[in-house]
């Protein structure tokens, strides 16, 4: 890869990046900027990361293009911009649809099993996923905030449980052959008395960010100046307007 190339990536792909560099000839980008997966949780502040991290690598003037291992992500996306670097996004509604190598093969898999809820070794390493450590975490949390009344904890775990109600299968999917993380997810979906599902992925679409071709079906590629917006399709596009 380029030396004038970088990279902002969520911390969740961390695994697969390490197995797509170990297995291959491609050379990792000299110059990344993992970012915490918690940003998620809230769009407006994982944008602030997200162009925090940008201004600092166009700092440094080798820099002339920026790849970002996002997908839309709740619209955390909208509005990035740079001021010198070229910026290039997949067009993809968040990480687990960029592990399934494209759009078209996510929404089949959404579209026959809709009560899912996927794991992949990003999420599952943070341990933010439905099983019983997510319900531990909750149950410690409350009982420190309570710890006079378990009955209001009680109800706080059973109110965070509520969340998953919709979905009724944990399906995981990998590309790096984890088969701890699939066993965790194995575990998680009888403790919550889920299906469970174990896919493949499919590495094409990190590898086609890595290395190209960027064709506008996959990706939004941005001059230096122009901004991100939602397409009318539903995902990432560029404004064609100038930001400077």
């Amino acid at each position: 890869m380029s030396p004038s190339t970088a990279l902002v990536a969520c911390d969740v792909f961390q695994a697969e990046f390490a197995a797509l560099f170990a297995g291959s000839p491609m050379i990792p980008p000299p110059r990344v900027a993992w970012l915490e997966m918690g940003l998620h949780d809230h769009p407006e502040k994982m944008r602030f990361a997200i162009q925090g991290a940008i201004d600092r690598l166009e700092a440094d003037p080798v820099v002339t293009s920026i790849l970002l291992a996002y997908g839309l992500c709740g619209n955390g996306l909208i509005g990035i911009r740079s001021q010198r670097c070229r910026l290039v996004l997949p067009r993809a509604h968040d990480c687990i649809s960029i592990l399934f190598g494209d759009r078209p093969a996510y929404e089949r898999y959404l579209a026959a099993n809709p009560g899912v809820y996927f794991y992949s070794p990003g999420w599952i390493r943070g341990r933010r996923v439905p099983g019983p450590d997510r319900e531990a975490k909750v149950r410690a949390h409350y009982a420190e905030r309570y710890p006079d009344d378990p009955d209001v904890v009680e109800d706080m775990v059973a109110a965070d449980r509520e969340t998953y109600v919709h979905h009724g299968c944990a399906t995981y999917i990998d590309i790096t052959g984890d088969r701890a993380g699939e066993a965790y997810c194995r575990d998680c979906a009888k403790h919550l008395s889920w299906r469970f599902e174990s896919i493949r992925g499919d590495d094409r679409w990190l590898r086609a960010l890595l290395t190209g071709p960027w064709d506008s079906e996959r990706f939004v590629v941005l001059a230096p100046g122009m901004a991100t917006q939602l397409g009318p399709d539903g995902m990432l596009a560029t404004s064609g307007i100038s930001m400077t």
